[in-house]
Parts: structure tokens; sequence; C-alpha cells
């Protein structure tokens, strides 16, 4: 199974973009805040430090927002995914990064495309809560997925290891519309372990974890 993701970025507010390689972005700019009136935000403690990943939209943003959406494929099927991501913007790093994706969310059978755009406001008005594994990830199981890229460019994620504990609660779902594709914004909490992708025994504990994010249909 591939998993084929876009990374644009735009200097101000939202736009919508995608290619062939099966993704789309909306994206934006970011801004350090201590409260949770942001645009957009993931926030918390990482191994008891707080950290606050805030995009405002304004001028002087030091954070860019992407609403991640794309597929992953076999053969001519797809299995859509959505997701946001707040990173520092820190060319040409862009790091460190605090990703959630919910994925295999839509099953769009021979390519269909038409369908999941009709269906986008009712896939992601109940986002599932289940941290998935590698293994259930490649069966196309939906659920959730949260990702760190830290300064150095070491990527955590929550499919490498065990999640024990680990809570993920989404409170308020919004819809809405930006360049004419549909949006879903979603605030709710987590907590979780994010473990190095190449070194298992290297773990971050998340705690606290506060999240808004504005999912975007794929096409």
């Amino acid at each position: 199974m591939k998993k084929l993701v876009l990374m644009a970025f735009a200097a101000f507010a939202f736009s919508c973009s995608s290619d062939d390689g099966g993704s789309s972005n909306n994206n934006g700019g970011g801004n350090n805040n201590n409260n949770d009136t942001g645009v957009a935000y993931i926030k918390g403690k990482m191994d008891s430090v707080a950290f606050d990943h805030t995009f405002n939209n304004t001028a002087n943003d030091t954070f860019l927002y992407n609403a991640l959406a794309g597929f992953s494929g076999e053969g001519f099927d797809r299995w859509y995914y959505y997701g946001g991501s707040v990173m520092k913007f820190n060319p040409p790093q862009f790091a460190p990064e605090f990703a959630i994706g919910w994925n295999n969310m839509y099953f769009g059978q021979g390519g269909d495309e038409t369908g999941e755009t009709a269906a986008f406001y009712e896939t992601v008005g109940d986002l599932p809560s289940n941290f998935l594994t590698p293994a259930q990830d490649d069966a196309h199981n939906p659920g959730l997925e949260i990702t760190y890229k830290a300064q150095d460019g070491t990527f955590y994620t929550s499919k490498a290891g065990a999640q024990t504990g680990s809570t993920l609660s989404v409170s308020d779902y919004t819809q809405g519309m930006s360049g004419g594709a549909k949006t879903m914004t979603v605030k709710g909490t987590f907590s979780c372990k994010l473990y190095n992708d190449e070194d298992p025994s290297d773990m971050i504990q998340v705690t606290d974890g506060k999240f808004k994010l504005i999912l975007s249909e794929f096409n």
C-alpha cells in the first residue's frame, strides 16, 4: 500500500491545491499562542514540557497550518485520509511539526472521487479514536495516527509502539466551506505515546493535548 501526499505552503489564508499524486492541502501561516482562540492549533506537554503550535492567520505568524487530504491506494482503489498539521515556519526544515490524521476514512472503489466529495461531512462527522498499528493501517482499517517531526528531523509516530492509556476525544464539529471546498473544523483533547520510527526505545509521552484542526475534502 502506498500513501500519497503533497505538501504545499501558502503565505496567508487557505487555498486548495491538488495534483495527480493523490493529495490536496489547505494552507496558511501560524503563531505561538497561549490560549485556545487560534484558527488552528495542536498544544499540550511533551515529556512534561509545554508546547504550543498555534496558527492565527496573521502577517507575523511563526507557524504554518496544513489541512491534509489524500489517499493510499491499491490498484485503482483508494482509501482517503484527512488530518491537519501545524509546523514551525523555519525554512528549509519547517520543523518542529505536529500532525493528527485519520486514515482509511472513505473507500473510493475504482478511484471514485465524486462519492468522496458527496460523503465528506458524514465521513468526518464522527471520527474514530482508535490508534492504528502498521498492520491495521495496511489492512485499511479506519483509525488514528499522530506524528511529530523534531527540529533535528527525527520522526516520531503513534503507530510505532503500544498506546495503552492513550486517548483522543473530539468535542466539537463545525461544517464550513473554503475556496469552494467542504471543510470540517474539529476540536478536542488527546494524549499519546510517540515513538522514533528508527528507534522505538526513544519515546515521547504527550499529555494534556488539545487540538483544533480544519479538515478538507480531497477534491
